[in-house]
């Protein structure tokens, strides 16, 4: 009876770790952001802030199965991010070295988290720390 009432335990907690595992998978988001109020580029240990008239925007584009655009000017560093994962209601992303579209420029790491209820991100590369507003598509 003993041994019996062991199998019925041991069954019912791989039918709940089974149960676990077999959930749906989070579906694909993606979230578009820009920097519309302020474009800040750091050298050294100083940034510089330029205000909106005097920039033009970067845009971010980031999913959650890694993939990673940063554009700006004259082109994109685009790539498969080296991490990803949510925290609460963060979502955040990391690309080294991500390579730069256009024949002149190099590759840059690049980092950004995004609260996913606000759609408020921060993204920092080798040269520039952006506050962003994000929208999901």
């Amino acid at each position: 009876m003993i041994s019996n009432h062991k199998e019925r335990i041991i069954s019912l907690c791989v039918i709940v770790l089974l149960a676990g595992c077999t959930s749906a998978p989070r579906p694909t988001v993606e979230w578009t952001c820009r920097n519309n109020d302020a474009e800040i580029s750091c050298q050294g240990n100083s940034c510089d802030v330029a205000m909106p008239e005097e920039f033009t925007p970067m845009e971010l584009t980031m999913d959650t199965n890694g993939g990673l655009s940063l554009c700006a000017y004259s082109g994109c560093w685009s790539g498969q991010a080296n991490e990803f994962h949510f925290t609460g209601d963060y979502f955040s992303i990391t690309g080294l070295e991500v390579p730069w579209s256009a024949t002149e420029g190099a590759a840059t790491d690049i980092l950004t988290t995004i609260n996913i209820k606000t759609g408020i991100a921060t993204l920092l590369t080798n040269d520039f720390s952006h506050p962003m507003t994000c929208k999901a598509s």
